[in-house]
């Protein structure tokens, strides 16, 4: 009994893996460029939000290593925008097969979580070699760096997990979760430091798991001065929640995805 469940693991394991690769290689073997379209995305809103708020406003340009404490906030945003929106519809996009095969769905969803995953590890090995090549002083708090790695990818799957299953039945969720990313992506500190907002608000704005994980990967990486909240373990907390809470849903909803895909 045991072997036969290690021999199930394993092989939806494998299908996983396999859906996840194939999704990666759909997306990027239909362009001459490939990959650096997805590169060239998040630099492209780096160079212009670093020229607009550094040179020209100057709201950055006093701090050390804005630029790299902006192109992450942009490349860990890209990825949580584009994992929500892609798994959200990954359910609908594969209806044949969940009719036709079975398959436990929520290996649909994680698969299409780890196709963006592959390109945010890209992404951040790019942002690692713009940090050596420009000699930025990195520091010891890097050992911590791939936990918040996998915080933002736990909270970004279980947010996928509640919308996926919502989306089955309510299409017109992919424009309202549009326009909510809009609304976080300014709330969340990526384009401003948190030091130009008063104390009194940081508390109100780590309420955003999103504000705390990317403001604790910079920590981790080459700024130092990045503000990081005593309260950063609410964040954790919030993560679990919000995975917990997917799970919960996706499984809820699953049995009837076939009836109204």
């Amino acid at each position: 009994m045991l072997l036969k469940h290690k021999q199930s693991l394993r092989h939806y394991w494998e299908l996983m893996r396999e859906l996840a690769v194939n999704d990666f290689k759909l997306k990027y073997n239909s362009s001459a460029l490939g990959y650096v379209w997805s590169l060239l995305r998040p630099l492209a809103l780096f160079l212009v939000l670093y020229l607009v708020f550094s040179v020209f406003l100057r709201i950055g340009g006093g701090q050390t290593n804005y630029q790299f404490y902006l192109l992450l906030g942009i490349i860990c945003w890209t990825f949580f925008a584009d994992t929500t929106l892609v798994a959200m519809q990954s359910i609908v996009n594969k209806g044949g097969l969940v009719k036709k095969v079975y398959v436990p769905k929520m290996i649909i969803v994680v698969a299409a979580s780890l196709t963006s995953l592959m390109t945010f590890f890209l992404n951040l090995a790019v942002f690692f070699i713009f940090v050596f090549i420009f000699r930025a002083p990195l520091n010891w708090h890097l050992i911590f760096f791939p936990l918040y790695i996998l915080e933002l990818y736990i909270f970004s799957l279980g947010l996928s997990l509640i919308l996926s299953a919502l989306y089955v039945s309510l299409r017109d969720l992919s424009h309202i979760w549009e326009i909510i990313l809009q609304v976080l992506f300014y709330v969340t500190p990526i384009i401003y430091p948190l030091n130009i907002i008063p104390e009194k608000y940081h508390q109100i704005i780590f309420l955003n798991p999103l504000a705390q994980i990317i403001q604790s990967m910079r920590f981790a990486s080459v700024n130092q001065w990045a503000t990081i909240s005593s309260f950063s373990v609410y964040a954790f907390l919030i993560t679990g929640l919000v995975f917990v809470l997917g799970v919960y849903i996706f499984r809820r909803r699953s049995p009837y995805f076939s009836e109204k895909i």
